[in-house]
């Protein structure tokens, strides 16, 4: 007979001889809860003493098929009764002892559900929790009424304001408290006063009072017991500090003293009473003391004090088979989503909860962990909270220590799904020994895999393998680089030479040109360390070859831009793969660095691994967007803004590094670039239609019963329109409505006229795209092609739209229509648009003076937008670039859309081109050679871009392609 039969077999036996009516009840139970009975008597001796001491408890949970254990105990009528009468002397006792009965009543029936295998880890983690918090609002509510009766309310004229605010830290602020935990509390008020009563106190007295009554109603031992053991070291201040502390006091603590680990303790801070309260204070406070808005790497060093602290105390203590605090334990897993919620919490609030349960899931959404990780971290944390609970549940005693006596082993392993102590312990040794390598990971940076990155480590063959960095010689050198102000080039060669550095001379000027920047004396002693730290990983990470210069000046000049905010140093440092896909990055070329340099923030890129090999798709990036926004409150435009311009810095920063990596090939360079422009557009459309419809009301056409909300789209011309889009692209926007009929205005609080909504509409929502910010502009808008130009509405009805281009278009007008497409708004709308363009290059086209106009609009543009000098040959304007290919595909499309429609179907000129050759209205050899050209004009004017070039190269380039491009449009044009 197995330990766990035997301990249940003796519980049977106690309650025949104890509690009679439980074990008649059970006899006649269906048999699956007599098998729950067998499960739970055998794992907890704390269920057998609540049955024994309330006989009637297991007959009520078992009649009705056990319906009663799913539900939440109810209060005794005894208990109740006490809590309505503060004013009798002996409710006070009543209630405490109360309290106690029922807790034992409730955390029993939440223990067979768990032991019976009926609720899963999370209800009962929650369960435990609500039992937590209704017992401490029922005893704040009793005695504070109590202490009412006698001083007076609080803020008699402000009901609100009188609770205290009692705040639940660690597993009961996370909403995932333990069996036999102790609850972390911090008690806060709202602020100075006296009561107004028989005898008045301090507020700050009475509410002194009421934490001491609060602490002693759950924690003072009676006969029945305790029922939470209450810890208040968390407040400000520790156990030295007062009791309970003012909403101001608090604040200023946070402000001026918080430590680092105070960051860790108040992540999980969650308000249990006066929540009201407490949500000024979280919002204007904790948030930002535990949630920077920057990358905060910085955190893993106060993580490895704080783990070597522990580690301390194991080891002093034993605490090896300890599950919450030794090696792999629950503690290490907190420890590490915690972490990265501190690192990344401030820049994406999904990150930003109380509940692990809740927020290891999203660690993989965010690119933080690979979802391989978050599944192994969470089914360690299941199986190690799960083997917790079992151990407190079996006396309900606050113990994390694997039992010692052989029955007491049999017990949990059964009660755990194990046939043995030995299977058990082989399973738990699995479980700790993946956190552990997990943690490690995280902490010494390892290899960058378990902590900073989806799929992390290495990036196969890109940088890490291709440095010097790599080898054990390599690690040597990356001690950290004792760097004092003003050191000379001499010195640093014999530093750099030690090292085994080859071109040392020139390396060891740019550090001497560093040591007599203003960075040095800008920086505190834990900046200037960690930027030494950082150098000597830096100087290892450089290649054997004479690159090294040019790379470390790149290097150094992120050093320089990223000093003020010394967090970002230790996020290179903690984290390896990242450093190296900076290094790869900067052998690129300056762009990147440049980016970077610019906009500090794009090094939280770094941390993703796929940035160097997999480049993103449009349904990534859209749903990289709409993750952003959603993170904002929707009534918080700044904010919104905000989120726009984070998204397209790191957007189009992942598609560069896709470019220079030679990952994606320039056409595709545009249609991402394309792809963001076009999200971005998409969700400020609906935000400033969202702002602007709440103060003007929504237009609205028709009259009577065919009133009907009027809608409005954007059509992209030029780059956008033709997918065309580069790194400094403006957008060329054309904006139509669909507004029409007698009655053409808001409906709202104050109507105004549509067109006078749109144009505030239109106004408003280009300042959104174009205003300078910290963190910088979106685009530039160009709305100069609408009808008219510059003089023309802002705003264009449908039908106006189409008489202009019927009416008044110049033929350029048409061929800028050629590569027009309607890029976000209202789906119905964009179809009509989409329908009328081909509709009006068919139709609309004066053709019999087409070619005369091509010919001459074309010959004037090479005149004056031409940049060359003698020699040189500018990509775009000259002769056989560029724009004659682009005027070529026009002129064809528009000379025969009318009769083959599918030519003008397509805005982006190679697949004007390609529809033409299909059509056989151009031979497919000149299509052919000027979709070839067109591509390699692209491609060397796109990478001259990326470097800060202009159009202009040499005269000797590109002979044959300008010559057969020549020979195409001197045919084509008859000239």
């Amino acid at each position: 007979m197995t330990a766990a039969d035997k301990a249940c077999d003796r519980a049977l036996a106690g309650l025949a001889e104890r509690a009679p009516e439980s074990v008649r009840a059970l006899a006649a139970a269906p048999a699956p809860l007599q098998a729950q009975a067998r499960a739970v008597l055998a794992a907890s001796d704390f269920v057998l003493d609540v049955l024994v001491r309330d006989p009637l408890l297991l007959p009520r949970w078992l009649a009705e098929g056990g319906a009663a254990l799913q539900r939440a105990t109810p209060l005794a009528p005894q208990l109740a009764a006490a809590i309505a009468a503060p004013q009798d002397p002996a409710s006070e006792a009543l209630v405490h002892a109360g309290l106690r009965q029922w807790r034992h009543a409730e955390l029993a029936r939440i223990a067979w559900l768990d032991l019976a295998g009926v609720a899963p880890l999370a209800p009962t983690l929650a369960a435990l929790t609500a039992a937590a918090e209704r017992a401490l609002a029922l005893a704040h509510d009793f005695h504070f009424a109590q202490l009412a009766l006698r001083h007076g309310v609080p803020f008699a004229d402000d009901p609100g304001s009188q609770p205290l605010v009692v705040v639940g830290m660690g597993k009961l602020g996370g909403g995932e408290l333990n069996f036999s935990s102790d609850i972390d509390l911090v008690f806060l008020h709202a602020g100075q006063g006296e009561t107004a009563g028989p005898a008045p106190l301090a507020h700050e007295e009475f509410y002194t009072r009421l934490g001491q009554r609060l602490i002693r109603a759950l924690d003072a031992p009676t006969a029945e017991g305790r029922a939470w053991r209450v810890d208040m070291r968390l407040r400000p201040f520790g156990a030295s500090g007062p009791l309970v502390a003012s909403l101001a006091a608090f604040e200023d603590y946070l402000e001026a003293q918080g430590r680092d680990w105070e960051r860790y303790a108040w992540i999980k801070a969650r308000a249990v009473t006066g929540a009201a309260l407490y949500e000024r204070v979280q919002a204007a406070t904790v948030q930002p003391f535990v949630y920077r808005r920057y990358l905060d790497f910085g955190v893993f060093e106060s993580l490895r004090e704080m783990k070597a602290m522990i580690g301390r105390e194991v080891e002093r203590r034993e605490l090896g088979d300890n599950v919450k605090l030794g090696p792999g334990g629950i503690r290490e897993i907190e420890f590490i989503v915690q972490s990265l919620q501190l690192i990344r919490g401030g820049r994406e609030r999904a990150l930003q909860g109380a509940s692990l349960l809740t927020v290891l899931p999203r660690l993989a959404g965010a690119r933080l962990l690979p979802a391989q990780v978050v599944q192994e971290l969470g089914e360690a944390y299941d199986f190690l909270r799960r083997l917790e609970n079992r151990l407190q549940m079996l006396a309900d005693q606050q113990t994390h220590n694997l039992p010692a006596t052989e029955p007491a082993r049999g017990r949990i392993a059964a009660s755990m799904g194990c046939g043995s102590w030995d299977e058990l312990a082989a399973r738990l040794a699995v479980q700790r020994e993946r956190v552990a390598t997990h943690f490690a990971a995280l902490i010494e940076g390892n290899n960058g895999a378990a902590s900073t990155g989806a799929g992390g480590g290495d990036d196969g063959g890109g940088a890490r393998g291709a440095v010097r960095g790599s080898t054990p010689a390599g690690a040597a050198r990356s001690a950290p680089l004792q760097l004092a102000e003003g050191a000379t080039a001499e010195l640093l060669v014999a530093e750099l030479a030690a090292r085994g550095l080859d071109a040392a001379a020139p390396l060891a000027g740019q550090l001497a040109q560093l040591a007599a920047s203003t960075l040095l004396r800008r920086l505190d002693d834990a900046g200037r360390r960690r930027l030494e730290a950082l150098l000597g990983a830096l100087l290892a990470e450089l290649p054997a070859d004479d690159s090294a210069p040019d790379l470390l000046r790149r290097l150094l000049r992120v050093c320089e831009a990223i000093g003020p905010r010394s967090a970002y140093f230790a996020l290179l440092l903690e984290n390896p793969a990242a450093r190296g896909r900076l290094v790869a990055l900067a052998a690129h070329g300056e762009f990147l660095v440049a980016q970077v340099a610019a906009y500090p923030l794009l090094l939280d890129e770094l941390i993703d691994a796929q940035l160097l090999e997999q480049p993103p798709g449009r349904a990534e990036l859209a749903g990289e967007l709409a993750a952003r926004l959603s993170e904002c409150d929707p009534g918080d435009e700044e904010r919104l803004v905000e989120q726009l311009r984070h998204f397209q810095r790191a957007a189009v920063f992942r598609v560069a590094v896709a470019d220079l990596s030679g990952r994606l090939p320039v056409m595709r360079v545009s249609d991402r670039l394309t792809d963001i422009a076009e999200l971005i557009l998409e969700a400020a459309m609906a935000l400033t239609w969202r702002f602007v419809t709440a103060q003007q009301g929504v237009p609205r056409c028709g009259s009577g019963a065919t009133r009907r909300d009027v809608r409005v789209c954007a059509v992209g011309y030029g780059k956008l329109g033709g997918m065309e889009l580069g790194y400094g692209s403006d957008l060329d926007l054309v904006f139509l409505h669909d507004s029409e009929g007698e009655q053409q205005e808001t409906e709202g609080a104050r109507c105004i006229d549509n067109q006078v909504f749109f144009v505030r509409y239109v106004q408003r929502l280009v300042h959104l795209l174009t205003m300078h910010s910290a963190a910088g502009r979106l685009y530039e808008i160009d709305m100069r092609l609408r009808p008219s130009g510059k003089g023309g509405m802002l705003v264009t009805g449908m039908g106006a739209f189409a008489d202009y281009q019927r009416k008044e278009a110049w033929t350029w007008e048409h061929q800028a229509l050629l590569h027009a497409r309607a890029v976000a708004g209202h789906t119905g709308l964009r179809e009509r648009f989409e329908a009328l363009r081909l509709e009006l290059l068919r139709e609309a086209v004066r053709r019999d003076t087409l070619r005369d106009e091509v010919r001459r609009m074309r010959e004037r543009m090479r005149g004056e937008l031409s940049k060359s000098g003698p020699g040189e040959f500018d990509l775009k304007q000259d002769v056989g670039g560029v724009a004659d290919i682009e005027f070529l595909a026009q002129y064809w499309a528009l000379r025969w859309a009318a009769h083959y429609p599918p030519v003008a179907w397509f805005a982006d000129t190679i697949r004007c081109l390609e529809s033409l050759g299909s059509a056989d209205l151009v031979p497919q050899a000149d299509i052919d050679l000027l979709v070839a050209a067109y591509r390699a004009y692209r491609e060397r004017n796109h990478h001259r871009a990326i470097e800060g070039q202009g159009p202009v190269v040499p005269g000797e380039g590109f002979q044959a392609e300008r010559a057969a491009v020549t020979a195409i449009w001197n045919r084509a044009m008859q000239v």
